[in-house]
């Protein structure tokens, strides 16, 4: 296990490299001059003020100097300046990250506990009432939009019983309706990927042997079925957090929230283009991180994973 891990953690250098030349590189495909960005477009910085400026940030530089050096910076926690906030970077995505990541979190885990018990239900009661209702509940959710369910969510638990807080962030109450928002889609589509993965393995010999050696029906769910049919719901979990890092900005507009969603479009319309460009890489890292995770699991889940 030890070493399969060392082999994932090293395989995830050349993505980081890979990732900070890709992020290194729009800083010189995108149109526009960011000393202009710098000193204001209003044309008051004489030539010579901007000349300064280019050899103080380096861009007079050959290229790969200036990659080299970037690399360097980034991984010294070095991300640049806001030119909108002048503060750095790194500080300000991880002050307004942290909300859309515990959005995010908070998104993930009713998803679990909401769309897995679901799952095994419609698996469980095939052809039968439980798996109708089941899956009529994860085509609702597939196919509510989130700004729609969060607007209808303040009306309803907000403004008319008054349970929760409709907008802003801190505290877990004020967590409870946008994440219910933003997990209802990835709830319904665990539900349906639980339901297709247990059928599968509920018709392996190993399930029907074991079955014929008279263990009770929960036990053979519980204790061979479901922990193989996990392996694809892990995936899921892995390619469901980018979706959700990336797709929070709706929820976070609809509540009123700060996140990174928001940071980020906010630092499109102001040009604010350090903000964007560590806001790419930020979202890849967390990316790249969970991923690295989910890889790990499935060594936990399947021991086969590990030695191949």
């Amino acid at each position: 296990m030890t070493a399969y891990a060392a082999k994932r953690v090293l395989s995830v250098v050349p993505v980081l490299v890979g990732i900070t030349a890709f992020v290194f590189l729009m800083l010189h495909l995108v149109p526009g001059d960011p000393v202009i960005l710098l000193l204001g477009e209003g044309g008051v910085a004489s030539p010579q003020a901007m000349n300064a400026l280019r050899h103080e940030l380096g861009l007079t530089d050959p290229l790969p100097l200036q990659f080299v050096r970037y690399t360097r910076d980034v991984s010294r926690g070095n991300w640049g300046r806001s030119i909108r906030f002048n503060r750095p970077v790194l500080a300000l995505l991880i002050e307004n990250g942290r909300y859309t990541i515990e959005l995010a979190a908070a998104a993930l885990t009713i998803a679990v506990v909401a769309g897995l018990p679901l799952g095994i239900l419609a698996a469980v009661q095939r052809t039968r009432w439980g798996d109708s209702a089941a899956m009529f509940v994860s085509l609702v959710g597939v196919s509510m939009p989130s700004f729609w369910l969060g607007a209808m969510l303040i009306f309803a638990f907000s403004l008319h019983f008054k349970w929760f807080p409709a907008i802003g962030q801190g505290g877990l109450n004020r967590l409870v309706l946008p994440g219910i928002a933003l997990a209802f889609a990835p709830m319904a589509s665990l539900a349906r990927l639980v339901r297709s993965s247990l059928l599968e393995i509920l018709g392996e010999d190993y399930v029907r042997t074991a079955r014929a050696k008279g263990m009770a029906e929960r036990a053979v769910i519980l204790r061979h079925a479901l922990r193989n049919a996990l392996i694809p719901v892990v995936t899921f979990f892995g390619l469901e957090t980018g979706r959700l890092l990336g797709g929070a900005f709706v929820v976070e507009t609809v509540f009123s929230r700060i996140g990174l969603g928001r940071t980020i479009v906010n630092a499109i319309l102001n040009k604010d283009f350090p903000v964007v460009q560590g806001a790419v890489l930020f979202v890849a890292v967390l990316y790249v991180a969970v991923n690295l995770v989910v890889d790990l699991s499935y060594a936990v889940l399947d021991p086969r994973v590990r030695f191949e």
